[in-house]
């Protein structure tokens, strides 16, 4: 019986080792899978972003900080460029936070906003256009019948005239008056002490 036993764990043994094998070849014979899913986007690097064009947008400003601000004259990035030349030239003159290089900066920068500012008008300009002309055909279709609707009311008014009394109100907004308002009178001058 020892013998037996001996040679069913063999059997046994074999077997398992046989399955086994054929696991691992199976295995190498099929190609790896791929592996799916979205590749990950790497961030930019920091260099990359400091490429990029960065445009700031000042936050909007009230009515009032608008009236407070200054407003240059004309010309005067040509006197920007004259007044730092001559900041350059005398270097014993000394403002106070300001250099020339800080001078010119500020104005281009300004001139920049202008031209920045400039396009986007153009742009809003070429995009309102075919609303605003559209509004304008529309007022003008509604205003020729409500002026077909006054020469009828007019018309009728001539046989009917409770018609000419309904539409009152029609005939007192299209019709102009002749009279003009009479001027205010002007201020009395003051009198002049006597001494």
């Amino acid at each position: 019986m020892a013998t037996n036993k001996k040679s069913s764990r063999r059997a046994t043994q074999s077997k398992v080792t046989s399955s086994r094998t054929k696991r691992s070849t199976a295995k190498s014979r099929t190609p790896a899978k791929k592996k799916t899913g979205a590749k990950r986007a790497s961030a930019p690097s920091s260099g990359a972003r400091s490429k990029e064009k960065r445009t700031v947008v000042p936050p909007s400003l009230t009515t009032a900080a608008r009236r407070k601000l200054l407003k240059p004259k004309d010309q005067f990035v040509e006197v920007v460029e004259k007044t730092a030349r001559a900041l350059r030239s005398r270097r014993e003159m000394k403002v106070p936070n300001v250099t020339a290089a800080k001078l010119e900066s500020l104005t281009a920068k300004a001139v920049r906003a202008a031209k920045r500012e400039m396009i986007a008008r153009e742009q809003f300009e070429k995009k309102i256009r075919p609303l605003s002309d559209g509004r304008l055909l529309a007022e003008d279709a509604a205003y020729r019948a409500l002026l077909d609707v006054y020469a009828a009311v007019k018309l009728y008014a001539r046989s009917s005239p409770a018609i000419g009394e309904e539409f009152a109100f029609l005939t007192e907004h299209l019709t102009f008056s002749r009279e003009r308002p009479e001027p205010a009178p002007a201020p009395a001058p003051e009198p002049t002490p006597q001494p």
